[in-house]
């Protein structure tokens, strides 16, 4: 157990969970099969990690005899390698292409996982879940077990490299770099992979066991994972940050537009939505709330315009301390029951988005709570 806790392992299994967690959200919020797909390749990933761990391999070995975790665990990432395909390739080709494509994905996968099989039943029972070796490596069971085990892991690695490259033309700029890491990382994966392979075939043909293919194999296995576990998350953790920082400023907004608010409420109560807001606890919440505020904001300063003798959003970027006085007089107008002629004015400039209505409307918020409005 003591090793399943080392400083690598719990990092490793932190950036897995956090993963996973994050992929099973997305694929319940939008239960598409490219959102499956590499929700179930992250899952293989994780579990052939812990497929890795002794206190998993002895538990699964009592209850399937020896060899039955080395088998599942190079099942495990040969689908998870599959699935990573499936959604790459989905990505890129379309839905119309994918499932034909992702159907002839399953033939070599079917046919590695039975490989691995028939292979491990050829070994005898004595060395069935040992680490390869130059001491067992020319028995015939393990060099095939292992053998053919590289070789679909190296094909779908590459697959999946390529899939990558392809579909990062097309992508955001997050998801592009996401997609780059996580390409370096299978990657050295790959050659970690074709490394293992090359050892195998050496030994096996009768050459001498260079042990230092193998141990430098281990290097870019462990690196190239780590890599491809930031380059997964990458998108997810940009796009998390982005929306707290966007939550974080509709808040602010929100409440740097209360004096405007409030003056404007006073003088037409029925600008305020009477439906109370939904979700108070939701991450949505202040984003309604934000929205709310400036759809009242500007129905009272409709309402007002034809009050108003200038344009208020153009003034207010300008010098918001006159669109303020401005303001307070077409307010003192009203009160007083001055007639207008009723016509609604343009009062803030038309550049087109909610965004871009909202900085005069601080400007002249600002301006307001200043004057004591």
């Amino acid at each position: 157990m003591s090793t399943l806790f080392s400083p690598v392992n719990v990092l490793a299994m932190v950036l897995f969970a956090v993963t996973l967690a994050w992929r099973i959200y997305q694929a319940v919020r939008a239960p598409t099969v490219p959102n499956w797909a590499v929700t179930a390749a992250v899952a293989g990933f994780a579990s052939a990690f812990l497929l890795q761990q002794k206190v998993f391999v002895d538990w699964i070995d009592g209850m399937t005899g020896r060899g039955g975790a080395r088998v599942g665990n190079n099942a495990l990432l040969a689908c998870a390698l599959c699935a990573l395909a499936i959604f790459f390739l989905g990505s890129a080709l379309g839905p119309r292409r994918r499932m034909r494509r992702a159907v002839l994905e399953l033939i070599p996968l079917a046919a590695a996982i039975a490989l691995m099989v028939v292979a491990m039943s050829l070994i005898p029972v004595a060395l069935r879940g040992e680490d390869m070796n130059a001491a067992n490596v020319h028995d015939t069971g393990i060099a095939l077990f292992y053998l053919g085990a590289g070789l679909y892991l190296s094909y779908g690695i590459v697959a999946c490299v390529w899939w990558i490259l392809r579909y990062q033309r097309t992508a955001d700029r997050d998801l592009r770099t996401g997609l780059r890491i996580a390409a370096a990382g299978l990657t050295g994966a790959a050659i970690g992979s074709v490394l293992r392979a090359s050892y195998i075939v050496l030994a096996w043909a009768g050459g001498p066991a260079i042990r230092a293919l193998l141990l430098s194999a281990v290097p870019f296995v462990i690196l190239g994972s780590f890599l491809f576990l930031i380059g997964i998350t990458y998108p997810g953790v940009r796009a998390r940050l982005a929306a707290l920082r966007r939550r974080r400023q509709h808040r602010r907004d929100h409440r740097l537009l209360a004096p405007l608010w409030t003056v404007l409420a006073g003088a037409f109560p029925t600008i305020v939505l009477r439906s109370p807001p939904r979700g108070r606890w939701s991450p949505q919440h202040v984003h309604r709330a934000y929205y709310r505020r400036v759809i009242e904001i500007r129905d009272g300063l409709v309402q007002l315009s034809p009050y108003l003798d200038t344009e208020l959003g153009s003034l207010a970027a300008d010098d918001p301390a006159a669109a303020a006085e401005a303001l307070q007089d077409a307010l003192t107008r009203h009160a007083a029951g001055e007639s207008s002629d009723g016509r609604a004015k343009q009062i803030l400039p038309a550049e087109g988005d909610l965004e871009s209505d909202v900085r005069p409307l601080l400007a002249l918020s600002a301006a307001v709570s200043g004057n004591g409005a």
